[in-house]
């Protein structure tokens, strides 16, 4: 009665909507994360840099999620998934979905998913789903296998699945319902009293903001479900940095009009001046040199955002006080013994462009980009350009491995200065805020070397410890090939010898390198003592960057720090002011259950007042205290230090030249 009652409702439910406005301008969040119904995913995917945390409840189970839309065409999710009343223990995974066809005229949406890969805990699931936008609904239908097809027609291990939403007549309301072949079979067996539940699933979704999502509905014939969602975007983040909307940015509107060149002005007095403001300014300037019509500043540390918008700073401070003569501006990015990007622009063009009479892209016209080695690179003075960074961080792990969720809170304070000759230093402390980690890891696997999983004893009772000391060596000794060597406290937890190598041609999207660590374990809060076993790793890598330099790709694979082989995927976006969104998944031959994965939201605010360090807060949900598939958290990377001054990147934030 109660089933036919509920059928009866939904139609009713149906025909009233049929008046409504046209569908959601964007997807919808499904129970277990990523966009969709109910409990079938859609085809959709959310806009390209999104992050979603969310929690559906259910009298039966709780879904607890955190999705990444780092790449148009890829969604990646960690789903934590506990069942209540069943015995059936906490099921926690990645899921991800790729978008192979998007809609057209022509086309519907086509999308293949799976959920929970590489460790699934009863949840696996795998689809083939396509969405069409018809009217004022958009209708899901495909094949699902796994948990979605338990009813299978005629035995057979697939079933169809999929669904409508439908839009309302209020703002931000629509209405979901979906057909799944999921009959819970591991929850029922391990509680007789739940009955065959109903394949139809019906409910609300409603965006009362635009960062927030809320849900209602009746699942499996009998079942209250609620969730709320809270997803942060790409503009969203970028304006809540920056202070202005981002559509405004690089319109040159916050751009002082220059005035008339200094009559009179030597070129060596207009070089300690432009020096002294720039650094002033914050700018890790090693030197300015001008000569006849060139003047030229040499940028060390490229500072967090888009690196055009530090050339365009830099070059209106030399604009302002270069001698007359001076019509070419050149910014030199990146350290010059990695051969980073010379950017050089007209003066004339940057001096209307402050007028409101030109704009970047017309100073794109006349620039030049040429690889910094091609420059005669003055000698740095040691300890001339140091860099600080203070960041607040929270890594919360929701599948700890005795089943609870654990945490920590930390307080970085780091700093990194160059030396003579190709030298670097740098050093940083980590203060211990809180954390439940010597209670919530539980037992490690005993088939691997303790790696991590004794994270514990570096944050509980160590309330400061070195997360990092050391000196690296840098070279480029051919063009585009990258040398680093390093010794000293290479994260909080190991100390040892590191070497990298990277390839990468100047232009190009691609790179390619290999790391090795012979490293030995600190004793916790200790600079001097190390523990008897060492441990080593190799891994070999390749890097990719889209076409604007602002999404990132790296492949590892090798032998990581347990002995263990296997590969990493690491997926990051940069825009605005710097913030960027991540997620990486480790998976190697020590097994499923040892399964690696995370994703991060990092947000530079600038510097503090005063003191002039940069804020970057760090917020992270991943595995903690893992043995298999971890490697030395070593914060110079040859790829990331190059990759600030990449040509792709200068590129890719040209409009920001002049903010």
């Amino acid at each position: 009665m109660v089933r036919r009652a509920v059928g009866a409702a939904m139609l009713a439910l149906v025909g009233l909507c049929q008046t409504a406005i046209p569908a959601p301008a964007a997807p919808t969040t499904a129970n277990t994360g990523g966009t969709g119904l109910l409990q079938v995913p859609s085809a959709r995917l959310a806009a390209p840099d999104t992050l979603a945390a969310g929690h559906t409840w259910t009298p039966l189970h709780r879904h607890d999620f955190l999705t990444l839309q780092a790449l148009p065409g890829v969604e990646a999710t960690m789903r934590r998934t506990t069942t209540t009343g069943t015995g059936v223990p906490p099921s926690d995974g990645l899921d991800l979905k790729l978008r192979l066809l998007r809609e057209d005229a022509d086309q519907p949406e086509l999308s293949i998913g799976v959920r929970g890969l590489f460790r699934s805990g009863g949840q696996a699931a795998q689809y083939l789903v396509m969405s069409r936008r018809w009217f004022d609904t958009d209708w899901t239908l495909g094949f699902g296998w796994g948990r979605f097809a338990q009813d299978g027609a005629f035995g057979l291990p697939v079933a169809l699945i999929g669904g409508v939403e439908i839009g309302t007549p209020i703002d931000g309301l629509s209405l979901k319902i979906d057909h799944t072949g999921d009959l819970y079979r591991a929850e029922r067996a391990a509680n007789p009293r739940l009955s065959r539940p109903f394949p139809v699933n019906a409910g609300l979704a409603w965006r009362p903001l635009s960062w927030l999502e809320l849900g209602a509905g009746i699942e499996r014939g009998d079942t209250a479900m609620l969730s709320a969602v809270v997803t942060l975007g790409a503009r969203a983040l970028d304006e809540a940095v920056s202070g202005e909307p981002s559509d405004k940015a690089g319109s040159g509107a916050t751009t002082t009009p220059l005035g008339p060149r200094p009559a009179r002005s030597s070129a060596r007095a207009a070089e300690r001046s432009i020096q002294a403001v720039a650094r002033s300014q914050g700018f890790a300037v090693r030197a300015v040199t001008i000569d006849d019509i060139e003047a030229t500043a040499w940028l060390d540390a490229v500072p967090d955002g888009p690196p055009a918008r530090a050339v365009g700073r830099l070059a209106l401070i030399m604009a302002r006080r270069a001698p007359a003569e001076v019509e070419r501006l050149t910014v030199v990015l990146g350290p010059a013994e990695l051969n980073g990007t010379a950017v050089s622009l007209a003066r004339t063009d940057l001096e209307r462009a402050s007028r409101h009479a030109g704009s970047p892209s017309e100073i794109w016209r006349t620039t030049e980009l040429r690889p910094a080695a091609l420059l005669e690179a003055p000698p740095r003075r040691a300890g001339e350009s140091w860099t600080y960074r203070v960041t607040p961080r929270l890594e919360i792990d929701p599948a700890g491995r005795s089943g609870s969720r654990a945490y920590r809170a930390a307080l970085d304070a780091s700093v990194v200065g160059g030396l003579a000759g190709g030298l670097v230093t740098g050093g940083g402390l980590r203060f211990n805020l809180d954390d439940n980690l010597a209670s919530r890891l539980g037992e490690r696997d005993q088939r691997l070397p303790v790696v991590r999983s004794d994270l514990a004893r570096y944050a509980d009772g160590v309330s400061v410890t070195a997360d990092h000391l050391y000196t690296a060596w840098l070279w480029t000794p051919f063009p585009d090939w990258h040398v680093r060597a390093e010794i000293g406290h290479l994260d909080e937890m190991f100390g040892g010898w590191e070497g990298e190598v990277l390839y990468r041609p100047f232009g190009a999207r691609w790179a390619v390198g290999l790391d090795a660590d012979w490293v030995s374990k600190r004793v916790p809060g200790n600079l001097i003592h190390f523990e008897d076993q060492d441990y080593a790793s190799t891994l070999a890598s390749f890097h990719y960057e889209s076409g604007d330099g602002l999404t990132h790709g790296t492949l590892r694979a090798g032998r990581y720090l347990a002995g263990d082989i296997g590969a990493t995927l690491e997926l990051s976006r940069t825009f605005g002011n710097g913030v960027s969104i991540a997620a990486h998944a480790t998976v190697t031959n020590a097994g499923a259950e040892s399964l690696d994965q995370g994703i991060s939201l990092r947000i530079p605010l600038g510097p503090i007042p005063a003191i002039r360090r940069v804020l970057a807060p760090e917020f992270a949900v991943r595995t903690l205290g893992r043995d298999a598939g971890q490697r030395v958290d070593q914060p110079l990377r040859l790829y990331d230090v190059t990759g600030r001054s990449s040509v792709g990147r200068v590129i890719g934030g040209w409009d920001h030249l002049l903010d």
